[in-house]
């Protein structure tokens, strides 16, 4: 008597991504909207908002509030899609700097998806400003590596601090805005079609 072997599965190693008409496709094309509005608004508008030469960081609040409505994976995603259009769209010298520290920062206020901190609206607002700085000093410190003078009191006098006081004072209407769009936070995994947990 002869048995046939098992037959094998193979495994393609992920899930299809989400369709755009089910929640988690449309929380995922929310996000992407606002990630490229404020892009638009960044390079465009906040220039004018500005107290010497610190402007308002819009795309932080936006990553911020994405990690902290959608979870680290989505915040990273939004983060280095977010830096790498502001690269691309205004004239910096160095290209990937602003993905990589937006990547980290929506990878880091992603791990508050769901937590006490995402319902309330302080612990946020101190996430977006915590962020504008570490874009700051990141962006500075590679500036430094590549060899441009950067002076520590000038540059904390009229970049850092008004950066962190005007981002700041947008955050709240921009989170709150985000929250209104995207609604209660909920982690999403975007390849994981029809998990949340």
């Amino acid at each position: 008597m002869t048995t046939t072997p098992p037959s094998v599965i193979v495994s393609g190693g992920g899930s299809a991504p989400p369709e755009p008409s089910s929640p988690q496709g449309r929380a995922l094309w929310a996000v992407g909207a606002l990630m490229v509005i404020g892009v638009i608004l960044q390079v465009s508008l906040m220039p004018f908002v500005r107290i010497a030469d610190g402007i308002p960081d819009l795309i932080a609040c936006l990553v911020v509030a994405a990690a902290i409505l959608r979870g680290p994976m989505v915040g990273g995603i939004a983060g280095a899609a977010g830096g790498l259009l502001v690269e691309l769209t205004s004239p910096v010298g160095t290209l990937g700097v602003l993905a990589l520290l937006y990547l980290l920062l929506g990878a880091w206020a992603g791990r508050y998806c769901e937590r006490e901190e995402s319902v309330n609206v302080l612990p946020p607002i101190v996430m977006a400003t915590a962020g504008a700085a570490f874009a700051q000093l990141g962006y500075a410190g590679v500036q430094i590596m590549l060899g441009t003078p950067v002076f520590a009191a000038d540059f904390t006098a009229r970049v850092l601090v008004p950066s962190i006081v005007l981002t700041g004072l947008i955050a709240a209407p921009v989170l709150l805005i985000a929250r209104r769009l995207l609604g209660e936070p909920r982690l999403t995994e975007p390849f994981q079609l029809g998990q949340t947990t």
